[in-house]
């Protein structure tokens, strides 16, 4: 049986959920991430965390969330014809070894410096998607070079990976398959490191077990909103031009970027 005080967190958690699902599928759709750069920062806002815990519970939410978030954009863009099946397969290999590993980093990283990798991160996207970069197959970077170092990163700071995934695949494919493939990517990579971590590592099921009505209530949230989210934005690669999506995205993330080195700040100066 559940109790008063466990079904109260469980509806704070799905609050919570219901609003990083708005948010997270329309960014999965938009841009083909995971959602992790919205999850991450809005549970380590609204979710609290035991003392030592540092940023691990907020990041294996996260990756959980971008399970779910994966699964229904890549499937959105899967029957809209965005998802590049040679690509893919090129990627996986490094991005799951790489997730793997970065996931259970995690359990020993401090926060400030998932903070800060975060508003990097965002920084350089902001960056990339200002722009024009024609797709040239002769000039394009080694995907299976890359893949190791993106899904590595990824795990360690609770992102699907499209931060990086998307101007990496824009060298060589137009921005909707760039984001199509980056969603799929997100979706088995994530999957497959939140898996492989759960069997291999018992600290994960201490943290699970200490927060489990509000997660459970997260991600049940972003279950229930997100498939509306993101077939909706995943649309709208289809309607609006490739010009507009940039700007709009690249705002987008700046704002993030200065957000995220904000809340660095300040947990550094709480160490």
């Amino acid at each position: 049986m559940i109790s008063g005080a466990e079904s109260e967190l469980l509806l704070y958690g799905l609050l919570i959920g219901l609003f990083a699902g708005a948010l997270g599928g329309t960014l999965a759709g938009l841009a083909g991430v995971g959602g992790g750069l919205v999850y991450v920062p809005l549970f380590y806002a609204l979710l609290p965390a035991q003392q030592g815990q540092g940023m691990a519970l907020h990041i294996f939410a996260s990756f959980v969330a971008i399970i779910i978030t994966g699964f229904f954009s890549a499937r959105s863009h899967w029957r809209l014809g965005h998802i590049d099946r040679q690509t893919l397969s090129q990627l996986l290999p490094g991005l799951i070894i790489g997730a793997i590993i970065g996931l259970w980093s995690t359990l020993r990283l401090p926060e400030a410096a998932v903070l800060l990798g975060l508003a990097a991160l965002d920084a350089w996207i902001a960056f990339d998607y200002g722009r024009t970069i024609p797709p040239d197959a002769d000039r394009r970077p080694s995907l299976r070079l890359f893949s190791g170092p993106i899904g590595l990163a990824s795990g360690a700071l609770g992102i699907g990976g499209g931060t990086m995934l998307v101007p990496l695949l824009r060298r060589h494919l137009i921005l909707r398959h760039a984001v199509g493939t980056s969603a799929a990517c997100g979706f088995v990579m994530a999957l497959t490191a939140v898996t492989a971590n759960l069997l291999a590592e018992p600290d994960w099921h201490e943290l699970m077990i200490s927060q489990w009505p509000q997660l459970l209530g997260i991600w049940l949230g972003i279950a229930l909103i997100l498939p509306r989210c993101s077939h909706w934005s995943a649309r709208l690669h289809q309607v609006s031009g490739e010009q507009n999506l940039r700007l709009a995205l690249k705002i987008l993330f700046f704002l993030l970027s200065a957000c995220l080195l904000l809340a660095a700040t300040i947990a550094l100066l709480h160490t």
